[in-house]
């Protein structure tokens, strides 16, 4: 016990608090240590002298008590992930392709695709019990280090995710040991994060996947993602297991402009809302413009970077700003790009009145299975001016 200062008369001192002890009082033999939460704990100060010089036992109790833990997403609905064959060695199935118009700069077979759209996904746990220090970044991490247990067999691991489709069921990932901790996400919050990613091969295999991955597995619109979380000591002191659950689904795109009709050399916003593009909750996302054909009179060319090649540079003749779709924040899905009516695309000059189609391929629609399956083509149709300059006299 420690003066906290200079003639303060003051004396502090700390310990920790076991998980354990035993339990001597009982007037059982005790074989194993028992549990401390839900118990009193007292203290008591032996004051051999006080004011009135008699001895007298002065004291103080406290309860030891645990916090019932909960566990959630960070979303109620994810988009469905999918693949890239370039990595699956598989034509046309599980990926999200360009526009057609798109120019296959490295001749490869698969090149006009997306890359693999895997989501992330945050599980956030809110337990008390685990903030252990007041100022450093606790972790939970008491978890069997064992290897991924199949769906029903008992696991002594904290934190198991696993997808579900009817009676299939397919483990994802276990976590909350000494390999794959889960964090705090700042001193003294009680709230502890890890973030997975989810491929398109997670799912459970069975014959709704494509028949490529009907042995590997995949994820499918509908399917339920659902996280368990194993808390050892509830507020009662017993063991208890709470629960969260999420689905996966496929939305419909939609293209904007910001007006119908364009001067040209003026400035278009372009607007895709896309919440199958939202791969995950904690970033804005890029995604080439490649994704949109523009059709008119003077040319009919995508509007991105593999408009370049063999198309005399239509890409730069847009000159957009950024230079892809950028999402307008965190998880909104509305991805926006501005860029210029052209004067001339590949030497052809625009005409004024000159109509412009601009067309997404949306290749994860509402009703789809899985990425790849079906395609939606999504169009604005927009104009040049024809407005001419006019004069008149106020009388």
């Amino acid at each position: 016990m420690v003066e906290t200062d200079i003639a303060s008369g003051l004396f502090t001192g700390t310990f920790q608090v076991p998980s354990t002890y035993w339990n001597d009082a009982s007037g059982v033999t005790e074989t194993t240590p028992v549990t401390t939460t839900g118990t009193d704990i007292e203290v008591n100060y032996n004051d051999h002298r006080d004011a009135s010089g008699e001895t007298i036992e002065v004291g103080a109790g406290a309860s030891i008590n645990a916090n019932t833990g909960s566990v959630e997403f960070d979303r109620t609905v994810y988009p469905v992930p999918w693949g890239n064959v370039t990595a699956a060695g598989v034509a046309g199935e599980e990926r999200f392709q360009l526009h057609s118009t798109a120019t296959n700069v490295d001749g490869g077979s698969y090149e006009n695709a997306l890359a693999a759209g895997n989501v992330v996904i945050h599980v956030r746990i809110t337990d008390a019990d685990y903030d252990i220090s007041a100022s450093g970044q606790d972790s939970i991490s008491d978890g069997s280090n064992a290897a991924l247990a199949g769906v029903g067999t008992a696991v002594s691991d904290r934190v198991q995710l696993s997808i579900e489709r009817g009676s299939s069921v397919k483990a994802v990932s276990q976590f909350g040991n000494l390999t794959f901790p889960i964090v705090e996400t700042s001193p003294s919050s009680g709230v502890f994060e890890y973030d997975q990613k989810i491929t398109f091969t997670d799912g459970p295999d069975d014959s709704s996947c494509p028949a490529v991955f009907e042995n590997t597995g995949c994820v499918l619109q509908g399917d339920i993602l659902t996280v368990t979380y194993k808390d050892l000591n509830d507020a009662s002191g017993q063991t208890q297991t709470v629960t969260d659950s999420a689905t996966f689904d496929l939305r419909n795109g939609v293209l904007q402009s910001d007006k119908s009709v364009y001067l040209i050399g003026s400035d278009m916003i372009l607007t895709l809302i896309e919440p199958d593009f939202d791969l995950d909750n904690d970033g804005a996302e890029t995604y080439t413009l490649d994704l949109i054909e523009w059709d008119s009179d003077a040319q009919t060319t995508s509007m991105g970077p593999k408009s370049a090649t063999g198309e005399s540079g239509a890409y730069a003749s847009f000159d957009p700003e950024p230079s892809a779709f950028r999402e307008t924040g965190d998880s909104t899905g509305i991805f926006q790009v501005v860029i210029e009516i052209p004067q001339t695309l590949n030497s052809v000059s625009l005409d004024r009145g000159e109509k412009i189609d601009l067309e997404y391929t949306d290749w994860g629609p509402a009703g789809a299975d899985y990425v790849g399956q079906e395609d939606e083509d999504i169009g604005v149709t927009v104009y040049t001016s024809n407005f001419g300059a006019t004069r008149e006299l106020d009388q």
